[in-house]
Protein backbone atom coordinates (compact mmCIF):
# COMPACT_ATOMS: atom_id res chain seq x y z
CA UNK A 1 0.00 0.00 0.00
CA UNK A 2 2.99 2.29 0.74
CA UNK A 3 4.40 2.20 -3.15
CA UNK A 4 0.51 2.68 -4.22
CA UNK A 5 -0.02 5.13 -2.16
CA UNK A 6 3.57 7.16 -3.22
CA UNK A 7 2.78 6.83 -6.93
CA UNK A 8 0.63 9.52 -6.90
CA UNK A 9 2.97 11.76 -5.67
CA UNK A 10 5.66 10.53 -8.97
CA UNK A 11 3.48 10.90 -10.99
CA UNK A 12 2.26 15.00 -12.55
CA UNK A 13 -0.94 16.45 -11.48
CA UNK A 14 -1.96 16.82 -14.77
CA UNK A 15 -1.21 13.35 -16.19
CA UNK A 16 -3.85 12.48 -12.77
CA UNK A 17 -6.27 15.00 -13.74
CA UNK A 18 -6.49 13.83 -17.36
CA UNK A 19 -6.44 9.92 -16.00
CA UNK A 20 -9.11 10.25 -13.47
CA UNK A 21 -11.14 12.58 -16.57
CA UNK A 22 -10.90 9.46 -19.22
CA UNK A 23 -11.49 7.08 -16.28
CA UNK A 24 -14.60 8.28 -14.92
CA UNK A 25 -16.41 9.59 -17.93
CA UNK A 26 -18.36 6.92 -19.11
CA UNK A 27 -20.81 4.36 -17.55
CA UNK A 28 -20.68 2.55 -14.93
CA UNK A 29 -18.69 5.58 -13.45
CA UNK A 30 -19.65 8.94 -14.84
CA UNK A 31 -18.32 10.86 -12.35
CA UNK A 32 -17.30 13.90 -14.68
CA UNK A 33 -18.82 17.02 -13.52
CA UNK A 34 -19.57 16.03 -9.99
CA UNK A 35 -18.24 16.94 -6.43
CA UNK A 36 -17.72 13.36 -6.25
CA UNK A 37 -14.29 13.03 -8.26
CA UNK A 38 -13.50 16.26 -7.21
CA UNK A 39 -13.41 14.56 -3.78
CA UNK A 40 -11.58 10.96 -5.04
CA UNK A 41 -9.43 13.03 -6.67
CA UNK A 42 -8.07 15.02 -3.66
CA UNK A 43 -8.07 11.74 -1.00
CA UNK A 44 -6.32 9.10 -3.39
CA UNK A 45 -3.76 12.44 -4.84
CA UNK A 46 -2.70 13.13 -1.04
CA UNK A 47 -3.06 9.67 0.90
CA UNK A 48 0.58 9.70 0.47
CA UNK A 49 1.16 12.10 3.16
CA UNK A 50 -0.99 10.40 5.66
CA UNK A 51 0.12 7.09 4.95
CA UNK A 52 4.21 8.29 5.34
CA UNK A 53 2.79 10.45 8.47
CA UNK A 54 1.27 6.85 10.49
CA UNK A 55 4.46 5.35 9.33
CA UNK A 56 6.91 7.32 10.67
CA UNK A 57 5.25 7.49 13.84
CA UNK A 58 4.82 3.81 14.15
CA UNK A 59 8.39 3.45 13.24
CA UNK A 60 9.12 5.76 16.41
CA UNK A 61 7.06 3.66 18.92
CA UNK A 62 9.25 1.30 21.00
CA UNK A 63 7.70 -2.08 20.68
CA UNK A 64 8.65 -2.45 24.42
CA UNK A 65 5.86 -0.51 25.18
CA UNK A 66 2.97 -3.12 22.96
CA UNK A 67 4.63 -6.00 24.00
CA UNK A 68 4.57 -5.36 27.96
CA UNK A 69 0.69 -4.07 27.35
CA UNK A 70 -0.48 -7.98 26.10
CA UNK A 71 2.27 -9.38 29.04
CA UNK A 72 0.29 -7.87 31.14
CA UNK A 73 -2.86 -9.43 29.58
CA UNK A 74 -4.45 -6.65 27.26
CA UNK A 75 -5.55 -8.35 23.91
CA UNK A 76 -3.95 -6.80 20.48
CA UNK A 77 -7.51 -4.17 20.06
CA UNK A 78 -7.16 -3.07 23.48
CA UNK A 79 -3.37 -2.14 22.97
CA UNK A 80 -3.82 -0.41 19.77
CA UNK A 81 -7.01 1.32 21.16
CA UNK A 82 -5.00 2.34 24.50
CA UNK A 83 -1.35 2.73 23.64
CA UNK A 84 -0.74 3.43 19.74
CA UNK A 85 -3.43 4.86 18.99
CA UNK A 86 -3.27 7.61 21.51
CA UNK A 87 0.74 7.93 20.70
CA UNK A 88 -0.53 8.12 16.51
CA UNK A 89 -2.73 10.86 16.91
CA UNK A 90 -0.86 13.46 16.53
CA UNK A 91 0.17 12.31 13.58
CA UNK A 92 -3.05 11.65 12.73
CA UNK A 93 -3.78 14.93 13.09
CA UNK A 94 -0.17 16.60 11.45
CA UNK A 95 -1.37 14.45 8.29
CA UNK A 96 -4.96 16.24 8.00
CA UNK A 97 -3.80 19.39 8.33
CA UNK A 98 -0.74 18.93 5.94
CA UNK A 99 -3.31 17.43 3.61
CA UNK A 100 -6.33 20.04 4.11
CA UNK A 101 -3.98 22.85 3.02
CA UNK A 102 -2.70 21.00 0.14
CA UNK A 103 -6.34 20.49 -1.23
CA UNK A 104 -7.39 23.79 -0.15
CA UNK A 105 -4.65 25.40 -2.61
CA UNK A 106 -3.93 22.55 -5.23
CA UNK A 107 -4.78 23.47 -9.36
CA UNK A 108 -2.54 21.10 -10.92
CA UNK A 109 -4.64 17.97 -10.89
CA UNK A 110 -7.55 19.60 -10.18
CA UNK A 111 -8.32 21.87 -12.80
CA UNK A 112 -9.48 19.08 -15.49
CA UNK A 113 -12.15 17.61 -13.38
CA UNK A 114 -13.59 20.87 -12.19
CA UNK A 115 -16.81 22.17 -13.75
CA UNK A 116 -19.37 25.01 -13.98
CA UNK A 117 -21.36 23.71 -11.41
CA UNK A 118 -18.37 22.31 -9.12
CA UNK A 119 -15.61 25.03 -8.92
CA UNK A 120 -13.14 25.92 -6.38
CA UNK A 121 -11.74 28.87 -5.21
CA UNK A 122 -8.15 28.13 -6.66
CA UNK A 123 -9.87 27.96 -10.22
CA UNK A 124 -11.10 31.01 -9.75
CA UNK A 125 -8.02 32.63 -8.54
CA UNK A 126 -6.05 31.50 -11.25
CA UNK A 127 -9.04 32.49 -13.84
CA UNK A 128 -8.99 35.89 -12.00
CA UNK A 129 -5.08 36.11 -12.93
CA UNK A 130 -5.29 35.54 -16.42
CA UNK A 131 -8.00 38.47 -17.11
CA UNK A 132 -5.92 40.86 -15.04
CA UNK A 133 -8.37 41.04 -12.26
CA UNK A 134 -5.17 40.98 -9.41
CA UNK A 135 -7.41 42.62 -7.05
CA UNK A 136 -10.36 40.19 -7.32
CA UNK A 137 -7.23 37.16 -7.37
CA UNK A 138 -5.98 38.54 -4.13
CA UNK A 139 -9.39 38.74 -2.62
CA UNK A 140 -10.34 35.04 -3.38
CA UNK A 141 -6.45 34.41 -1.64
CA UNK A 142 -7.44 35.82 1.48
CA UNK A 143 -10.45 33.91 2.03
CA UNK A 144 -8.58 31.21 1.47
CA UNK A 145 -5.57 32.55 3.62
CA UNK A 146 -8.63 32.99 6.42
CA UNK A 147 -10.52 29.62 5.79
CA UNK A 148 -7.25 27.87 6.08
CA UNK A 149 -6.07 29.91 9.44
CA UNK A 150 -9.31 29.43 11.26
CA UNK A 151 -9.25 25.04 10.12
CA UNK A 152 -5.77 24.74 11.45
CA UNK A 153 -6.79 26.41 14.48
CA UNK A 154 -9.65 24.00 15.20
CA UNK A 155 -7.25 21.00 14.72
CA UNK A 156 -4.90 22.43 16.77
CA UNK A 157 -8.10 22.75 19.44
CA UNK A 158 -8.73 19.13 18.71
CA UNK A 159 -5.32 17.77 19.19
CA UNK A 160 -4.71 19.94 22.46
CA UNK A 161 -8.37 18.71 23.61
CA UNK A 162 -7.64 15.07 22.83
CA UNK A 163 -4.02 15.30 24.70
CA UNK A 164 -5.35 17.32 27.44
CA UNK A 165 -7.91 14.69 27.85
CA UNK A 166 -5.25 12.12 28.00
CA UNK A 167 -3.35 14.20 30.28
CA UNK A 168 -0.60 14.84 27.59
CA UNK A 169 -0.01 18.19 26.26
CA UNK A 170 0.59 18.27 22.62
CA UNK A 171 2.32 21.88 21.13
Amino acid sequence: MEVVSLLSFAVPGTVIGIGYILAFNEKPLLLTGTATIIIILFIFRNMAVGVQTGIAELQQIDPAIEEASTDLGASSSTTFRKITLPLITPAFFSGLAFTFVKCMTAVSAVIFVVSGKWNLITIAILGSVENSDLSQAAAFSIVIIIFILIALAVIQLLVNKIGVRRGVQFS
